[in-house]
């Protein structure tokens, strides 16, 4: 018996142990090899190295960046927004010298990041984006390029993804786009010459906030730059929140609404002071209108949505009516979509009422209630990406979820009517039209339950 308990003890402790081995975990392992240590911000740190000492400057508000500095008799001689696990390789008097980040904290009391020396021979130098001509530029600072061009950064987005650039040349402004990591600034300078320069981070740090960007070299590569995409950006334009255009065709273009996962935008078009357009659009997604005054319908796409730090954009991107590259009937006829503001109650077909109870924070999913007379309520909570349905009587009826948006101001959903169709008995609850996700039928707590049992019966057996 004490054999038969002590074996059961074993296979318990294995499973146990089983979710903890198979489950993702995410860790940060300090290094354990020769270091030269932690880097709490703004504390300056000797390196054994050439006179050179290490500070980490800022971290990232809950990203895995770090800004660091290697100084020299008081001079930056390095500096540069680096990720977690990156390599810091700089080119001293007395050879190459390249260190890690190995982990990057941000605590309730400490910031800090970890760095150790490394093997150089295993950095591929070819692939590093750290360069001596990067450039770092805080939010509002300005940089003179020797062309006679300033670029501006005017403002970095509160999710810490994207930055509002612009180029002013003799005063004016060239170039006006929200642009992201990786994406490329180029323009044509006073002597028409194609720069660029490409955005190597956007660092919204504890204390500061600021990009870095790295010229492109002359020539510039066709494969680096799509030219396409820069022409086709030209005619951009941005608008403030609520701010309004005239778009041509005696339409004016309003933007009433961001939502907080940064992604989508409240469009209306209006013509004479009347609504005609009112729909919700995700980054990528265009809207077509009549242009009275050349008869043809015209396209514009929300290109960009910006939650900025201290202020929220919209960038557009007008579709040129003579491209012959752009599948107009690709977009959406969004006439028959219904709007549904957070606690509103609107009709369905089938004298059904439904209302927006609450939409979850990141925008996925929602929680809706269907009434079909004043005895009946039910509710579920729904997923953006399928559709739901309900019945009254004997027919069920189905709605797709087009659009789900957590405004800052005013939440709302769009639907539309997707069909319906007779059925025989089953429930009458909105049912979201999904198989219901596979549970594990024999789980690792099961398990210890039921050897636990045979252990029992086996021991009284004995």
């Amino acid at each position: 018996m004490k054999q038969t308990l002590k074996l059961t003890f074993v296979a318990i402790l294995i499973l146990i142990t089983i979710p903890a081995i198979s489950a993702e975990t995410t860790t940060i392992a300090f290094n354990s090899t020769p270091s030269n240590g932690t880097l709490f911000v703004g504390v300056p740190v000797p390196l054994d190295a050439d006179g050179l000492t290490a500070i980490c400057m800022d971290i990232g508000r809950g990203s895995n960046a770090a800004w660091i500095e290697l100084e020299k008799d008081g001079e930056v001689q390095y500096s540069h927004i680096l990720k977690q696990g990156d390599p810091i390789v700089y080119e001293s008097d007395s050879g190459l010298l390249t260190y890690q980040i190995d982990a990057v904290f941000h605590g309730t009391q400490t910031n800090m990041a970890k760095i150790s020396s490394i093997d150089p021979s295993g950095i591929d130098r070819s692939a590093l984006r750290t360069r001596p001509d990067s450039i770092l530029l805080s939010m509002g600072e300005r940089r003179n390029e020797s062309d006679g061009t300033e670029i501006v950064h005017r403002m970095i987005g509160a999710n810490g993804d994207k930055a509002w650039i612009e180029l002013e040349m003799d005063g004016k402004v060239q170039y006006s786009h929200i642009l992201t990591k990786d994406d490329p600034i180029v323009y044509k300078n006073n002597s028409d010459e194609w720069v660029a320069y490409r955005i190597d981070a956007i660092f919204r740090g504890i204390e500061h906030d600021m990009i870095e960007l790295s010229p492109v070299d002359l020539p510039i590569n066709q494969s680096i730059i799509d030219f396409d995409n820069v022409h086709g950006l030209r005619d951009n334009f941005i608008l403030d929140l609520d701010e309004q255009k005239d778009i041509g065709g005696g339409i004016t273009l309003r933007c009433t609404g961001i939502d907080m996962p940064d992604g989508a935008a409240w469009i209306e078009l209006s013509k004479n002071g009347t609504v005609q357009y009112s729909h919700i659009l995700q980054e990528g997604e265009y809207f077509i209108y009549e242009d009275a005054e050349i008869g043809i319908p015209r396209c514009c796409g929300v290109h960009r949505v910006f939650t900025g730090v201290t202020g929220n954009l919209v960038e557009f991107s007008p579709i040129s009516p003579v491209r012959s590259d752009f599948d107009a009937s690709s977009v959406p006829d969004r006439s028959e979509y219904i709007m549904v503001g957070l606690g509103e109650l609107v009709e369905l077909a089938g004298g059904a009422k439904l209302i927006l109870k609450q939409i979850d924070l990141d925008g996925e999913k929602v929680w809706i209630e269907i009434e079909r007379n004043e005895y009946e309520k039910s509710g579920n909570v729904i997923n953006r990406t399928r559709p739901f349905a309900y019945r009254v009587g004997d027919t069920e009826y189905v709605y797709d979820l087009e659009a789900v948006f957590p405004g800052k101001e005013k939440s709302a959903i769009e639907i539309s009517f997707a069909g319906s169709s007779p059925v025989v008995g089953g429930d009458s609850d909105v049912q979201t039209h999904t198989p219901a996700p596979t549970v594990p039928a024999f789980t690792a707590s099961a398990a210890i339950v039921v050897l636990g049992l045979l252990a029992v019966v086996y021991a009284r057996r004995q």
